[in-house]
């Protein structure tokens, strides 16, 4: 992949979507909620002809704040999973990223919840809201156990806010690439009623 990758989420739709493209403007995945599913799921294929799926994404729990989210490749194997930590990201969110083994490969933490906070109190007002949206954008990094930085996820500036950057900070193995893409693009999707 050449970084840095933009996620593009579409707020305005029926089922809550998203986009992945590299640097050169080239599709990485196209990821799609399923509606009306009492557990949350997610579908991931490579571009919006949804030729070929990427992973399923798949809640633990029906709707829970700490629920597991697992991935599936196309033959239903588990490569991993993300959990949201408790109540600890009210204020902070954070996340575990798990290998299929379930033990724990990285961690995703939000770097200011200031922006959160203060996107979530004006993000709702007329106009002041478009401007909270330009001006307060949360950013999260994905660092392993040792503290290694490996990918850090911005909000960028904009008035609709649902453009985001992901910088690759440091190399890893493909398998853990999809891992920690597939981590991040989750994170978006739970995160995305915060700003």
């Amino acid at each position: 992949m050449n970084y840095p990758v933009e996620l593009n989420f579409k707020k305005i739709a029926l089922a809550q979507q998203a986009t992945l493209t590299d640097a050169g403007g080239n599709s990485i995945a196209y990821a799609r909620q399923k509606m009306f599913k009492l557990k949350e799921e997610l579908e991931v294929f490579e571009d919006k002809t949804k030729s070929k799926r990427v992973c399923t994404i798949k809640a633990n729990k029906v709707l829970d704040f700490s629920a597991a989210y697992n991935f599936f490749t196309e033959n239903e194997q588990s490569f991993g999973s993300i959990q949201r930590k408790g109540l600890y990201s009210i204020w902070k969110a954070t996340y575990l990223l798990n290998e299929a083994s379930g033990s724990q490969y990285a961690t995703i933490k939000e770097e200011k919840p200031f922006a959160k906070v203060v996107d979530t109190l004006l993000g709702g007002l007329p106009f002041v809201g478009l401007v909270c949206n330009y001006i307060f954008n949360p950013s999260y990094i994905l660092t392993l156990e040792d503290g290694t930085e490996l990918f850090r996820l911005t909000k960028a500036p904009s008035f609709w806010g649902a453009l985001f950057k992901i910088d690759k900070l440091t190399d890893v193995t493909p398998d853990n690439e999809i891992r920690c893409m597939m981590s991040l693009l989750m994170v978006v999707f739970l995160e995305k009623s915060r700003g």
